[in-house]
């Protein structure tokens, strides 16, 4: 039988931080493909219920996951949930992540305990308890940043974290691509989403961003979205331990406007 390339339907797909940002957009994307969907998320109810209730508008089946990613008890009640309801995963999209936004001389090891714990740790732990429930033509998808290759104003933190992210899934792609796992990474640009909120001069960031782009824009949601649900098809076999970069062009461009 002959499978559409980019056909998602009926997929287990498990999206942490799923619930808010790039997440969400990512989440009632796949849905939307009919994708089985279980959106992760930490503590903000608000945005939980309202993406449940998006998520019912759109006639999508999604669920909703309360897990803190910094304990061992969190990880476990993603999987728990998961497996219980479905006995496998085909796809793990980890987009959970934290960060604290200082100069490398106001960090502490307790800074770099907690972010690399969320953004390094949990995905490591998660993919090994999954990958025993994950059929061959899984997929694990990361989402990474410019923070991974370039020096970035007070993402010390976070951009060590998601080279060490960067780096882990190659290391998971080599290692698991004869079980049939295919592992990859998206590093987007800069996005129009809470995060900014946290950034020391985000107006002039995002000026920047459209400015050293040769779209002349920041990156859409969407956009992102649209790139893992070609890496969760049948499309994207030949693509491993890549991490794919959505940026509107920005990183191969020295043009300014």
């Amino acid at each position: 039988m002959n499978i559409a390339p980019f056909e998602i339907s009926g997929k287990v797909i498990l999206v942490t931080g799923g619930t808010r940002g790039l997440g969400r957009a990512i989440s009632l994307h796949l849905a939307s493909q009919g994708a089985l969907v279980f959106a992760g998320y930490f503590q903000n109810e608000e945005a939980a219920e309202e993406f449940r209730r998006t998520a019912i508008d759109k006639n999508c089946t999604c669920s909703t996951i309360k897990a803190n990613l910094m304990t061992g008890s969190g990880i476990q009640a993603l999987f728990d949930q998961v497996i219980s309801t479905y006995g496998r995963l085909d796809a793990l999209i980890y987009n959970a992540a934290t960060g604290v936004h200082k100069q490398l001389d106001a960090l502490t090891q307790r800074h770099l305990s907690i972010v690399w714990q969320v953004n390094v740790g949990a995905f490591f732990d998660l993919s090994l308890k999954f990958r025993q429930h994950m059929p061959a033509g899984s997929r694990i998808v990361a989402i990474s940043s410019e923070g991974a290759h370039r020096a970035v104003d007070q993402y010390g933190a976070i951009g060590s974290s998601k080279a060490a992210l960067e780096s882990l899934c190659r290391q998971m792609a080599a290692e698991w691509a004869h079980s049939g796992i295919t592992v990859n990474v998206v590093a987007p640009g800069l996005l129009q989403t809470g995060t900014l909120s946290a950034m020391e001069r985000a107006d002039a960031r995002v000026d920047h961003e459209i400015n050293a782009s040769p779209s002349g824009r920041l990156v859409q949601l969407d956009e992102v979205a649209h790139i893992v649900h070609f890496l969760c098809s049948r499309a994207s076999d030949g693509i491993i331990g890549q991490t794919i970069v959505v940026d509107g062009g920005k990183r191969i461009s020295s043009f300014v406007r």
